[in-house]
């Protein structure tokens, strides 16, 4: 067992870098499964803003302006002070500022836009929003004096809209659990088997592969044979270390019911196979890195790379269908896709256990791909050096 045993005394050299990927991922996981986690019907409530009107015109357009905006804004009045409006928007105690320059209603009668000037909080976006909304208000009022209404019959018109109550209506999932706390603890997973994989077996391999280290091996009375057991079967550990880690830390974060859960199972089928993905990408990188900077460099490209466009840390449906139809060559992807179906099992169908063992085929797939790549690319190297 002695190369089993300098498998774990080389990895406890790179505990401390193995140990950052840990912490990464549990900060990222606990974190984002409370935000993401705690989203209800009653999470919605629109912004509002500090709004202050300055009337140069002296007519009835700042009072509409007033009237509208001030549904769910606090819309005030104010003169012209350059010191006190530069004072009060520093101290943030206005985010936006809007000054009606003499013969607006005018222009605004006669059915044409008028030119209206502002001054903000630098940076900040709520005050986009609102001119978004001025700049439609505008185009409203415009188009109805401009069809022979009144000023002030168009400002009532637009006001009396205003004032309808939209319902808001948050998109709720499938099932109350699709969004629970296991449900996107298990979303990160991917994340930790890459970079903890790649990172825990690629250095370790690097070393056991370097050539004084082989020679040395190969010249002494261990079988090339017992030597790669005794690698694998550290490798498996390691894994099988990995997979216990999650599985007990979906236990204490879920307070212990996802022990009774239905859906652990199909969790556990999920993790496991891309368990092997992430375990064949560090046998690749320890075959074929020559230098730690290397492996650190196929850590960070591959755990954010593959994450990123496999939906894990940006939701998939924000992607266009050129980047989804990309994405879906990644096992990351099919593994986000089985995730989303496990979280919302209400019952396990012939449909369902259909599709999440195909899918996760494709982890499974790739793990096997990689490793056969690996062995022949080490198989080529060892040929071109004897």
């Amino acid at each position: 067992m002695r190369v089993f045993k300098a498998y774990f005394l080389i990895l406890n050299k790179y505990k401390g870098t193995v140990f950052i990927f840990f912490a990464v991922f549990m900060s990222l996981s606990l974190i984002m499964a409370k935000v993401n986690g705690g989203g209800g019907a009653s999470s919605f409530q629109q912004d509002s803003l500090d709004i202050a009107v300055v009337d140069e015109d002296q007519g009835e357009f700042a009072g509409q302006i007033r009237e509208y905006f001030g549904t769910h804004n606090q819309v005030t009045e104010m003169k012209m002070d350059q010191d006190k409006i530069a004072d009060a928007l520093y101290w943030r105690k206005l985010d936006y500022v809007l000054v009606i320059p003499e013969g607006t209603d005018e222009v605004l009668s006669k059915g044409e836009m008028p030119e209206l000037s502002c001054m903000k909080v630098p940076g900040c976006f709520d005050s986009a929003y609102f001119e978004a909304a001025l700049q439609m208000y505008l185009q409203k009022m415009t188009a109805l004096t401009g069809n022979g209404i009144s000023l002030r019959e168009a400002g009532q018109k637009l006001t009396a809209l205003q004032k309808k109550e939209t319902k808001v209506h948050m998109a709720s999932f499938v099932n109350k659990r699709q969004g629970d706390m296991s449900t996107r603890f298990f979303l990160y997973v991917p994340y930790l088997f890459i970079a903890v994989g790649v990172s825990g077996i690629g250095l370790v391999l690097l070393r056991l592969n370097r050539r004084e280290v082989r020679e040395r091996t190969e010249c002494s009375s261990m079988p090339m044979k017992k030597r790669v057991a005794e690698i694998t079967a550290a490798v498996l550990v390691y894994g099988g270390g990995l997979y216990l880690f999650v599985l007990v830390a979906a236990v204490v974060i879920s307070g212990g019911s996802i022990l009774t859960d239905p859906r652990l199972p199909w969790f556990a089928v999920n993790i496991f196979t891309m368990l092997l993905f992430g375990l064949s990408l560090g046998f690749f990188a320890g075959m074929v890195a020559k230098t730690d900077d290397a492996i650190n460099g196929i850590v960070n490209v591959l755990s954010l790379v593959l994450c990123f466009l496999g939906g894990v840390f940006v939701p998939r449906q924000f992607f266009g269908a050129g980047v989804q139809n990309v994405a879906k060559i990644f096992p990351t992807y099919w593994y986000v896709v089985n995730n989303e179906s496990i979280g919302a099992m209400k019952t396990v169908s012939h449909t369902f256990v259909k599709n999440i063992l195909t899918q996760s085929m494709v982890s499974l797939g790739y793990a096997l791909v990689i490793f056969a790549v690996t062995l022949v690319i080490v198989s080529a190297r060892r040929t071109s050096e004897a």
